[in-house]
């Protein structure tokens, strides 16, 4: 299977749309409400907040938003939020169809490059505590737990600067 990784365009907020609710809807179904979930991704996940989220990425500012693409077809984001040297893992998801096959993974590599050439020494996270999929992929993938915050564990990983190298 041949994936590629590339900077979100406009073009894929409807994509994105639905990866995020079938992501949500494999990944929380036993932790959150239908009605939740739904809503949920509407306040999240509305066209003009990622129209917002994308331009940003696009223009390199202080967001990161990849997509894993298959036979051009999008299968999966990241989305980090940085700040001087210090990210933010805001969401990672896949179509539930294409977990486990070294996507995310795929996906975390690259956006920790540019991370790493950005300067950014440090990844933070929040997974629920239930959400045991993502709390594995985040622990075989270096990061370490670090807090509790009510239903979620926070999560970090330390990243080596390329900025200047």
């Amino acid at each position: 299977m041949c994936v590629t990784i590339e900077k979100l365009s406009v073009e894929n907020i409807e994509e994105l749309i639905e990866i995020a609710r079938d992501s949500w809807k494999w990944t929380y179904a036993c932790i959150y409400s239908f009605e939740f979930i739904n809503h949920w991704i509407d306040e999240n996940y509305s066209r003009e907040r990622l129209l917002n989220e994308i331009t940003r990425a696009q223009s390199d500012r202080d967001i990161i938003f990849l997509g894993s693409f298959v036979k051009s077809k999008l299968v999966g984001f990241i989305e980090l939020k940085t700040e001087a040297d210090r990210a933010e893992l805001l969401r990672l998801y896949l179509k539930p169809e294409y977990t486990h096959r070294g996507i995310g993974k795929l996906l975390l590599l690259e956006a920790e490059v540019i991370m790493k050439k950005k300067g950014i020494v440090q990844c933070r996270l929040l997974v629920h505590q239930k959400n045991n999929i993502g709390k594995s992929f985040y622990e075989k993938n270096g990061f370490e737990v670090k807090d509790i915050d009510a239903d979620h564990i926070v999560m970090e990983k330390k990243l080596q600067s390329i900025k200047n190298i």
